[in-house]
């Protein structure tokens, strides 16, 4: 099992986009883009608001919205196949705190493999928009 900062550092260096996006604030501030996008990361991870998660090698939080649904991100360690099972564990940790609905911005390959994994069950769907690369998952049937 790998400590979060090793999770952090995995995550920052795997995290292309993010890279992308924090060359030039990295510039400026006279540090590498896997030090800018770890350190985001360790910040988003430690504010207080949200609800952390660990399953495997990769840490999640979920900010509370309302009706039930909640925002995902996923700051990933861990291989292909732990991580689709690290977000199947997530999505029935989630049920259990009352979460319908989950909502992530991803990749199409990942939610291609969500999919394979989650079809030996009907109650939890996936649904991908690939125009702003976002997820949404419903946990389980409807609650009154």
């Amino acid at each position: 099992m790998l400590k979060p900062q090793d999770i952090f550092a995995v995550a920052a260096h795997e995290y292309k986009k993010g890279l992308e996006l924090a060359k030039e604030p990295a510039k400026k501030a006279g540090v590498s883009p896997e030090r800018m996008s770890y350190t985001i990361m360790v910040a988003e991870y430690s504010d207080p608001r949200l609800i952390r998660i660990r399953a495997g090698n990769t840490l999640f939080t979920i900010a509370a919205l309302p009706d039930r649904t909640g925002f995902v991100r996923g700051y990933n360690g861990d291989t292909a196949p732990n991580y689709i099972n690290n977000m199947l564990e997530l999505i029935q940790s989630a049920r259990k705190m009352g979460f319908d609905m989950l909502l992530a911005y991803t990749t199409e390959p990942v939610v291609r493999a969500m999919k394979l994994a989650l079809r030996r069950t009907s109650e939890v769907k996936v649904q991908f928009d690939s125009a702003n690369q976002a997820m949404v998952v419903t946990t389980g049937p409807a609650r009154d």
